[in-house]
């Protein structure tokens, strides 16, 4: 008896503290996810959209760094720098006439590992870089004229606080322990007009 007893005190002890074990653990999940530091977008870093052409429909992304003297390098993936920004989903297309929302499911693109310098965009303090998006893909109607409200928002893979020529192999190789990775970003409203 003694001993059936002792194994029912040490399962039960057990599971107490497997359910506290996972019970803490998931709350200090919650907090982590509900921080304020994976919404929050790199300091001094901001994209800009602009119109610069209605047939084919193009936008100009301008990225921005007001840090008076960081330099931010970005891996390029999944944001609009991305060569294939316009496929990935970032984009948010609201048609003005009827006010529904475009669907534009994101494509899955294989990445070679690691990131190449082409995979790489530095902008130096104070300074911006832009990249042409031609918005003329598959799933965007084909009504003509047309006008929409155009906005991104996405997450960051990579971004170091340092010059692209100063990242070392293993920077890249581990990406998500860059300063800002996960961080959010986002831009301005456009319309854009498509002809």
């Amino acid at each position: 008896m003694n001993g059936r007893t002792a194994l029912i005190a040490v399962s039960a002890a057990t599971l107490l503290g497997a359910i506290y074990y996972f019970n803490g653990s998931s709350s200090s999940s919650f907090s982590m996810a509900g921080s304020d530091t994976a919404e929050e977008g790199v300091p001094g870093l901001e994209f800009k959209l602009s119109q610069i052409s209605r047939n084919p429909p193009s936008l100009l992304v301008t990225l921005k760094n007001n840090n008076p003297s960081t330099p931010l390098t970005l891996l390029k993936w999944n944001t609009p720098m991305d060569p294939s920004a316009a496929n990935l989903g970032l984009f948010k297309l609201i048609d003005e006439e009827t006010g529904n929302e475009i669907p534009t499911d994101g494509l899955k693109v294989n990445r070679k590992m690691p990131p190449s310098e082409e995979d790489l965009v530095t902008v130096a303090p104070g300074t911006e870089e832009a990249h042409e998006v031609v918005m003329n893909k598959p799933w965007l109607p084909e009504k003509k004229p047309a006008t929409y409200k155009v906005s991104m928002s996405g997450k960051f893979f990579a971004v170091w606080d340092k010059y692209g020529g100063d990242l070392q192999t293993s920077d890249l190789e581990a990406y998500s322990d860059s300063p800002f990775h996960g961080r959010h970003f986002s831009s301005n409203e456009v319309d854009m007009r498509v002809e």
